[in-house]
């Protein structure tokens, strides 16, 4: 009779990766993680600047939307606070999406919508992509 060798042995498992052994991924140098519900965004500093500069578009715009004062606030404030983290050595990518997602909600919630007014929706359309989300957020 024949050992059945680890690496023969079938696997079962959810969507995603499964595996039995080491794992070995050459893309380069950085970080990597891997597991359920883990998001990883990298950005380079041609995005960064790319994204401050967006940032800027979206804060010229945000009088348009015709907010409540308290809602203006809180998506300048937002705005200021994701710009603030794109300026450091080492931005917190995860914190920038956390203010941007916050932004859109704040905005939705107000009744208005960033896709209507096409200055905002143009500038949202270029951050989207840079920190890793779908563009159906902004819908």
């Amino acid at each position: 009779m024949t050992e059945e060798q680890e690496s023969d042995k079938k696997v079962s498992g959810g969507s995603g990766i499964t595996t039995t052994g080491d794992v070995h991924i050459s893309v380069g140098s950085g970080q990597l993680g891997i597991g359920k519900g883990f998001t990883q965004t990298q950005i380079s500093q041609t995005d960064l600047k790319d994204l401050r500069d967006t940032l800027l578009e979206l804060q010229k715009g945000v009088p348009e939307l015709d907010l409540t004062p308290e809602d203006q606030s809180i998506v300048n404030g937002e705005i200021r606070a994701a710009i603030k983290e794109a300026k450091k050595d080492k931005p917190v990518v995860s914190k920038i999406k956390e203010r941007f997602v916050s932004i859109i909600g704040t905005v939705k919630d107000a009744g208005k919508s960033i896709k209507d007014i096409s200055e905002l929706y143009e500038a949202a359309k270029k951050i989207a992509p840079i920190l890793g989300i779908g563009l159906e957020v902004l819908l």
